[in-house]
């Protein structure tokens, strides 16, 4: 009997309707607080795999994105409260969010696969020369001629012990 009074009280208290946060005076707008989304993951991923660079230039990600989009934290934080409360438009925002940054994945892999080809083809032709530079044309008889390969080192003057 007594633990069900218990659960009861429990069950009464976790009812607590939870009140939606109050609009934030300064509250940053949805496409705006997409951006700042967007620029703290890009961020926040390039912290991760270069780390030390960062620091030693003295980038601080959220620092960073604060001052670009003309922000603080409190204001971000007080946005970012308001917008979860209601999960649609939570949702909403990250969805532009997820959407925004495949699309720079996209933009990025294909310039990289862009560097990456024109980097085999400055190879190729570093090749190329470097095989004309040794090749030698005989005038004489119009054949190609490889030089013969010349010895860093001496031969050794040993005596062969085998004889």
């Amino acid at each position: 009997m007594r633990g069900l009074i218990i659960c009861i009280c429990l069950l009464i208290m976790s009812c607590h309707s939870i009140d939606r946060p109050k609009k934030p005076k300064n509250l940053i707008s949805k496409d705006k607080m997409v951006e700042v989304i967007i620029d703290m993951s890009l961020l926040l991923s390039a912290k991760g795999t270069n780390k030390m660079i960062l620091e030693a230039r003295g980038v601080l990600p959220q620092d960073y994105v604060y001052k670009k989009h003309n922000i603080d934290s409190v204001q971000f934080a007080l946005s970012n409260e308001y917008y979860a409360f209601d999960i649609d438009e939570y949702e909403t925002i990250y969805t532009k969010v997820n959407d925004s940054l495949a699309v720079l994945k996209k933009v990025y892999k294909k310039l990289e696969d862009e560097e990456l080809k024109a980097k085999r083809k400055r190879d190729s032709v570093k090749r190329a020369t470097k095989m004309l530079d040794t090749t030698k044309i005989d005038r004489k008889t119009n054949k190609t001629k490889r030089p013969r390969p010349q010895l860093t080192k001496p031969l050794s003057k040993k005596p062969d012990t085998l004889r």
